[in-house]
């Protein structure tokens, strides 16, 4: 049976080359592919990984039978997430037509990238999915209370208590504004200076984590032809990950994106736009956010004034 949806690879490559260098959800929840839209995803009890057990084995006995870990097995399938727009036929008269299918789905991905980076930030602002988790009042326990505030005792406390120490902290360029300006971790890490800023590597150096994460993204939370509201996407939170072995069969991620399939691209085309007709392009990706190991991350919120 043919579809009225033709994809196009040259609008594919578009849609799988297109980047936000403002966006970090595949920084912090890495694309895994599945074979399937519909996937298992494994968990272990991490209790039992502690538990101690008698490995020894008597010259003719049989060594101890362990139980598995394997929690019972979740079953998941990736969400299509796409948006059409329309191109009319008179487009093609005053350019090259090719041009405004490829700057219509690069439209359409920057849109799909944003709600990605939207559900992402969710999942990162959800205490419930951090085994460690604290929610700042405001006061003097905020860090952006320069006078009264300990962030780098507050973190590293928390780096401490995960079964995986993290090895990724990220949080909102709020968050990151404050925390570099902070004169205690200035002089930490420039004995000589209570002013100025650190960089993100002094900072990395300081918590001995891999890697320090900002998101930069901003959304408008204005209604449609109203005046636009920006709001960054991350908010006033911070929280650390491991991530280790990518793979959604692996026990060794706090987080990871379910991908099945590559990006892709299309058109459908119809006789209803404008009067010379046109061509809707379609985009879009198959993915699915999945937190695997609660216990190999913690989560801080409301930790400096908006």
């Amino acid at each position: 049976m043919s579809s009225p949806f033709v994809i196009v690879p040259a609008l594919s490559a578009v849609a799988i080359k297109y980047r936000h260098q403002n966006f970090i959800a595949d920084q912090v929840m890495p694309r895994v592919p599945v074979d399937k839209q519909q996937f298992i995803s494994l968990s272990d009890r991490m209790a039992d990984w502690m538990t101690p057990v008698d490995t020894t084995v008597g010259r003719t006995d049989a060594p101890k039978q362990m139980a598995s870990s394997i929690q019972d097995p979740t079953y998941l399938a990736t969400l299509d997430q796409g948006l059409d727009e329309s191109v009319p036929n008179e487009d093609q008269f005053n350019g090259p037509n090719e041009n405004a299918l490829m700057r219509a789905t690069q439209r359409i991905m920057g849109l799909v990238s944003l709600q990605r980076e939207m559900r992402v930030a969710a999942v990162f602002n959800n205490l419930a999915n951090f085994a460690y988790s604290q929610a700042y009042s405001t006061g003097t326990t905020q860090w952006s209370d320069y006078a009264n505030s300990d962030p780098l005792g507050d973190i590293l406390k928390y780096l401490d208590m995960c079964f995986a120490r993290p090895n990724k902290v990220v949080m909102g360029r709020r968050v990151w504004t404050v925390l570099s300006q902070h004169p205690k971790l200035v002089h930490l890490a420039n004995t000589s200076f209570t002013n100025g800023r650190i960089s993100k590597q002094q900072f990395a150096d300081l918590l001995e984590v891999d890697e320090i994460i900002v998101g930069d993204g901003w959304v408008n939370t204005a209604p449609k032809g109203q005046t636009a509201n920006k709001v960054r996407i991350w908010g006033t939170m911070l929280a650390g990950v491991y991530q280790g072995n990518i793979s959604p069969h692996s026990d060794g991620m706090w987080g990871y994106t379910a991908q099945f399939g590559a990006r892709v691209a299309g058109t459908i085309v119809s006789p209803d736009i404008g009067i010379y007709g046109g061509l809707r392009v379609r985009a879009g990706e198959s993915v699915r956010e999945v937190v695997t190991a609660k216990e190999f991350g913690f989560l801080l919120t409301n930790v400096v004034t908006p």
